[in-house]
């Protein structure tokens, strides 16, 4: 189960629950959390003050589309911030943060099960727009939570293409694309050589464990013609 909700207006009210929480803890001569630098808060009250100013705006019924992508971009932005803060100085600080405390900030509390390192259980969706010449910008995310980050027990997911010619029907396997790097960033751009202009590119990808470099299972086969 995820810990940051999907919606945005979910996603809003924890963030600001965290924030929160966060000031309350760090306070005083004597805090009851010493172990978050001032510059980390100081850096997720940024990426909050953006991301707040944005939902807002896209949230009055007279909001524009430009209103609604920026909102969009934003989460795209500062979701990965709040994430790493989450695990950083939460996850990976169980003496001093209490499951209580977690709990508090709409978090989940310490799995304390031992996992068994499998392959990831998520799928990448991946979308596709056209950008300057010969390349094109991707944006995924999670097919089964929506979110736009990577999941927890990923170190990214693994990008494959095939460049197809004018007869070539859609590619049905992802193993035999040929093309492949990991992606941790969203969005990213693929560059392509200038004698594929015109030619259709299939995408396809896979997140990929931590622990062993293992590969989920292939997400959808999109295609976009090069500009």
């Amino acid at each position: 189960m995820d810990y940051i909700d999907r919606t945005y207006v979910g996603y809003d009210a924890q963030f600001k629950l965290i924030i929160d929480t966060v000031q309350v803890n760090t306070a005083g001569n004597t805090p009851i959390w010493n172990h978050i630098p001032e510059d980390a808060q100081t850096a997720l009250q940024a990426a909050y003050a953006e991301w707040h100013a944005k939902h807002l705006a896209a949230e009055v019924p007279t909001r524009s589309k430009v209103e609604v992508e920026e909102r969009f971009e934003a989460r795209a932005r500062t979701e990965p911030l709040l994430r790493n803060f989450c695990q950083r100085y939460f996850y990976n600080a169980p003496d001093e943060v209490t499951d209580a405390q977690l709990e508090s900030m709409n978090l989940r509390p310490y799995d304390k099960t031992k996992t068994a390192h499998g392959k990831p259980q998520w799928r990448v969706a991946i979308e596709i727009e056209p950008s300057k010449t010969r390349t094109h910008t991707i944006r995924w995310h999670v097919a089964e939570n929506d979110s736009r980050a990577v999941p927890d027990d990923c170190n990214g997911w693994v990008l494959v293409y095939k460049v197809l010619e004018a007869d070539d029907p859609m590619p049905t396997d992802p193993e035999d694309f040929g093309h492949s790097q990991l992606v941790t960033r969203n969005p990213f751009v693929v560059e392509h050589k200038s004698s594929d202009e015109g030619k259709r590119i299939a995408y396809c990808g896979a997140f990929q464990s931590k622990s062993r470099g293992l590969k989920g299972d292939w997400g959808e086969i999109v295609a976009a013609v090069l500009p």
